[in-house]
């Protein structure tokens, strides 16, 4: 297999995530992984391309389709189709300007509504960032992070141009260390609140996850709405993974709880 020459923003191990990194990896805890039907996805790679195919049923809908990408230097191309042969087309590019800062474009087909241009700024303990959407009707997020790599606070807000008013705000807390026990590493605990303003209605999400070994993990999350989401995941081999996860309902107790089945192959 080739070598990527794609070139990465690099951290100070002190250093605080941007918002949208730390913020992806809480969504990621508070949302992946917690399905309520079937998936398989099947990876391959040959040299610098990536081809990941998948097949999801939640017992109504089935969906499939599939993902190339391919990094060059400092860009990378990404091409995908679904069963009705819809083609959805993405570049990114990325280069530093300056020293602590990145600017990245990505430009998407056919839907050219999601391109965004971004810029970034990196420190010692904080990292700020601007992104602006490319359409007729821009959105402008603002975001900012505090701390370091193990603790950061940050929070981001969405301008919309249309109607010159904030639309959402968010804000979430990252925490990454060793739990007491020393079998068990914690590996993230998330606190997440959404502010939507144009509805005035707020949400509360905590959530958590514990490796109990090198191959098995297991996390959950509570909303406000009293929803218990949990999952487990066993990875046999590198980026290959077998996944059960549960939802029940704390405010319902007579409902069934809903279960979840997810099988990921890398080659």
């Amino acid at each position: 297999m080739g070598k990527s020459n794609h070139k990465k923003h690099k951290h100070n191990h002190k250093q605080p995530l941007f918002f949208s990194e730390f913020a992806h990896k809480s969504t990621e805890l508070l949302t992946k992984g917690y399905y309520r039907g079937q998936i398989f996805s099947f990876t391959t790679h040959k040299d610098l391309l990536d081809l990941t195919s998948t097949i999801a049923s939640n017992g109504r809908h089935t969906t499939a389709g599939v993902v190339g990408a391919y990094p060059y230097k400092n860009a990378t191309f990404r091409v995908g189709v679904d069963k009705d042969l819809k083609i959805a087309a993405n570049f990114t590019v990325s280069e530093k300007f300056l020293s602590g800062t990145k600017t990245t474009a990505s430009l998407s087909f056919p839907d050219y509504k999601s391109s965004k241009l971004k810029f970034q700024c990196l420190r010692e303990y904080a990292a700020l960032a601007m992104s602006v959407s490319l359409n007729q009707y821009p959105a402008i997020k603002f975001s900012a992070a505090v701390g370091s790599s193990s603790v950061a606070l940050g929070m981001e807000a969405e301008f919309m141009t249309t109607s010159r008013c904030f639309s959402k705000c968010s804000a979430g807390i990252n925490m990454k260390g060793l739990n007491c026990n020393a079998s068990i590493i914690l590996n993230a605990a998330v606190v997440q609140f959404t502010q939507e303003l144009s509805t005035k209605r707020s949400t509360l999400t905590v959530g958590g996850s514990c490796a109990v070994d090198s191959h098995t993990a297991v996390k959950a999350r509570l909303d406000d709405r009293g929803r218990l989401r949990t999952n487990l995941r066993y990875n046999f081999r590198p980026k290959s993974c077998l996944s059960i996860s549960g939802e029940f309902n704390t405010k319902a107790v007579d409902r069934s709880p809903k279960i979840g089945l997810e099988l990921a192959i890398d080659l």
